[in-house]
């Protein structure tokens, strides 16, 4: 079977949604002979890029000091480098990056929405122009949930195909989640008895993680201790901690940084809080819904949607901040039944978010605007 060359152009190769999918894809992409490559936009190389080489991918770089060098250096890496698929996930400079495309010869364009983005006044204007401009030079759109697919749509005008996000889902791992909730507490050094609260992303604005460090201290005001696990890093980090510090609530949280074992962390947390202003599909959410089982998410485009209210989760808007600490009482006190709502959000991301199935969808895609025929992916998966 012939290969597909495929490259995907990022931003940066970090620890973030789009890159730890094709991380948990890649023996599928392998098995369908799908060699890609993973174009870092960045000079400074990723917090992971290491982990991604192991897997197989081949990375490269146009990496360069300001925009003008950026779309010269993008010009030049396409011009000698010709592939089957080019799959686009930035934003930045996008209809330019289009048109180098179909300058140098590389037609079989996929740009993937991530986000639900709100843009307003000319810089909305601009992104609309842009995505008419690059869909009639040839561009198939992406949306990897119906949130952003609604959002392209009512924003920007703009139509796309859904194909969900995956996340790699271990039942084995949830067959003895008490021996692994144990293990885990033991090496963080928390207490069997704790409550813990766990957040899952990069340290920025739109995360909101100081809603989280503030409702600890409202937590405390009233007479409810918990543990926070703050998985992620990003450019708020350090001001994360001074805040942390400053309202007395550092001892209670565990800055644990970029983790490669989300699964094991949610197992040993109790509540997985999502305050996000906004949202694309939240793999982190996937994650926390399927292996935890308990969330409650801000009332916020791309959370929203995911949660049927009561039954696979909470949605309570961060601006009523009395409501979480009424909830995590009566969680703490077992004031709810929980159980049904684990159930229910373990069954949801089984059912629309499995990595096999997705995944396959998306090489489908690939498929269908490659030179390759369908067939492939029927031959490629007899074998």
């Amino acid at each position: 079977m012939k290969t597909i060359r495929a490259v995907h152009v990022l931003g940066s190769i970090e620890y973030s949604g789009a890159e730890i999918m094709l991380y948990q894809a890649s023996d599928i992409f392998h098995e369908h002979h799908i060699h890609t490559t993973l174009l870092s936009g960045q000079k400074k190389k990723g917090q992971f890029e290491g982990p991604m080489l192991e897997k197989g991918y081949v990375i490269d770089s146009v990496g360069a000091d300001g925009k003008i060098s950026g779309i010269i250096t993008f010009f030049r890496y396409f011009r000698n480098n010709k592939f089957d698929i080019v799959h686009i996930h930035t934003e930045d400079l996008y209809l330019w990056k289009v048109i180098i495309l179909k300058l140098t010869g590389n037609n079989n364009m996929v740009r993937t929405y991530h986000n639900c983005w709100r843009y307003k006044g000319w810089l909305r204007f601009k992104r609309t122009i842009h995505r008419r401009l690059a869909t009639l030079l040839g561009v198939k759109n992406h949306a990897i949930g119906s949130a952003v697919q609604i959002n392209e749509k009512n924003v920007f005008y703009n139509k796309s195909v859904i194909i969900n996000n995956w996340i790699k889902l271990n039942p084995d791992m949830l067959e003895k989640k008490d021996i692994v909730r144990n293990l885990k507490r033991a090496e963080l050094g928390i207490n069997p008895d704790s409550f813990v609260i766990i957040s899952i992303g990069g340290c920025s604005p739109v995360k909101n993680h100081s809603f989280i460090i503030n409702l600890i201290d409202a937590l405390n005001n009233e007479g409810l201790k918990v543990v926070y696990l703050h998985v992620g890093t990003g450019v708020d980090e350090a001001s994360e901690k001074v805040l942390a510090k400053n309202i007395g609530v550092d001892s209670q949280i565990i800055f644990t940084g970029n983790r490669k074992d989300i699964p094991e962390l949610l197992i040993s947390s109790d509540l997985y809080l999502m305050p996000s202003s906004v949202e694309g599909l939240s793999i982190a959410l996937l994650e926390a819904m399927y292996y935890n089982g308990l969330v409650i998410v801000n009332d916020a485009p791309g959370l929203t949607n995911m949660i049927v209210k009561n039954e696979t989760g909470y949605v309570i808007n961060v601006e009523d901040k009395l409501a979480y600490i009424n909830l995590i009482r009566k969680i703490i006190n077992n004031d709810v039944d929980i159980t049904k709502i684990k159930s229910g959000a373990k069954a949801f991301v089984e059912k629309n978010f499995a990595l096999e199935k997705n995944a396959r969808e998306l090489i489908g895609f690939y498929k269908q605007r490659s030179k390759f025929s369908s067939k492939s992916v029927e031959t490629s998966n007899a074998t």
